[in-house]
């Protein structure tokens, strides 16, 4: 069965939130920092807490059955995941790793409680974050049924967008790795399919690299996804 973890990039919470109310937060849900290749949580471990992260870089991941770790999404500030507190799930279904120095803000249900106590506009505010994730979930099931390139196109847009660096001329260069497999992963299609894709980027002059090692044109990208 194909684990689809829950997050919401960009969630906004902590935006939302006026510097006041967002100390109250900090106080109620202390920040917890990790080194890299730290496990934030583990797969079958109690899932008793939701993560904000406010820095650096979180992969949500399962193993392969070849014992190979596959990367299903990657998070970074602003985020949240651990869809067992919203859920209600007994366990995690994913692993959780830090990429690089990176800090969460876990909250557990009794903090939201404290939280929604203290802050009366917070349990509104949390609702508004998850009614418009809803919202693009539904956007991004109308995009399943765009062509494999253009949903590939889409993740390395989205990824650059979050994680990318200036490279110069236009160019872009990825700071995290992500292989074939782990984009086929996220856009439901198969290696080889995304191997194709990836080589008429290419091809075309959009794309640079391999391994994980990429150079994206965004200019370029963003004009081949618009135009379908």
């Amino acid at each position: 069965m194909t684990v689809h973890p829950w997050h919401v990039p960009r969630s906004g919470l902590t935006q939302r939130m006026g510097a006041r109310d967002l100390g109250t937060f900090m106080t109620v849900c202390p920040e917890v920092r990790y080194q890299p290749g730290d496990a934030i949580f583990r797969i079958g471990d109690p899932a008793e807490q939701l993560h904000v992260v406010t820095k650096g870089q979180v992969k949500l991941t399962v193993g392969t059955p070849r014992g190979q770790e596959r990367i299903l999404a990657v998070c970074g500030p602003d985020d949240l995941f651990g869809e067992a507190f919203v859920l209600d799930q007994q366990a995690y279904r994913v692993d959780a790793i830090a990429l690089e120095e990176t800090a969460t803000c876990p909250m557990s249900r009794d903090q939201f409680a404290q939280l929604a106590q203290r802050l009366p506009s917070f349990a509104v505010t949390f609702a508004g974050v998850l009614a418009t994730h809803l919202f693009e979930c539904r956007d991004q099931l109308g995009q399943a049924y765009d062509p494999i390139r253009v949903r590939v196109a889409n993740v390395l847009l989205a990824q650059a967008e979050r994680f990318g660096a200036p490279d110069g001329d236009g160019w872009v260069r990825l700071r995290t790795r992500l292989r074939h497999e782990e984009i086929a992963s996220m856009v439901s299609a198969t290696r080889v399919s995304v191997t194709t894709a990836l080589g008429e980027f290419r091809e075309m002059g959009l794309m640079q690299g391999t391994r994980g090692r990429y150079r994206l044109r965004i200019a370029g990208l963003a004009a081949f996804v618009d135009e379908g």
